[in-house]
């Protein structure tokens, strides 16, 4: 009896392994996408860091933000251009518009690559903390894509600068 209550166990443990692990399956996916950020060298509130297009997900207030996506069509393995591409943007919460994605070559003459960007400077009272933006791609063909970005955002390191009367 013992034997039988262990088995039973077993077997209700193994299930409901089973059902989470199913829960847990994404949908099936029309388009891949890579997605990724960093730093402009257009800042605002901020002094420059040493290098432009550093790759990272840490940005201060003031700071220029790039995203950067690559993608693909699942079923054909098209890549994602302007040639098969209906629509491309980066939501992000705060931000009234949608950032539109451009595609374009970057990096220097002999080292050409090709990718969608979108940019924007967190403005100085944007809240602190993660936020998720999300990337939507749609092609000619109907199919979707999307994709949900974790960036963390810190406070500036500069100070406003106070102004002061000059005597006469």
């Amino acid at each position: 009896m013992r034997g039988l209550v262990l088995a039973l166990g077993l077997v209700i443990a193994l299930g409901a392994l089973a059902a989470s692990a199913a829960a847990q399956t994404p949908a099936k996916q029309d388009v891949f996408l890579y997605v990724d950020t960093v730093n402009g060298s257009r800042p605002v509130g901020v002094a420059p860091r040493p290098l432009s297009c550093t790759q990272t997900n840490n940005f201060k207030r003031g700071e220029q933000v790039v995203f950067r996506i690559w993608g693909s069509e699942a079923a054909t393995g098209d890549i994602l251009s302007t040639a098969n591409v209906a629509e491309a943007f980066v939501t992000v919460p705060g931000i009234a518009e949608p950032l539109k994605l451009n595609w374009g070559a970057h990096g220097a003459q002999s080292n050409r690559v090709w990718f969608w960007t979108a940019w924007f400077v967190i403005p100085p009272s944007y809240p602190l903390g993660t936020v998720t933006v999300r990337v939507d791609f749609k092609t000619e063909a109907g199919k979707t894509g999307r994709y949900d970005y974790t960036l963390t955002v810190t406070p500036s390191a500069l100070k406003a600068k106070k102004k002061t009367a000059r005597k006469k």
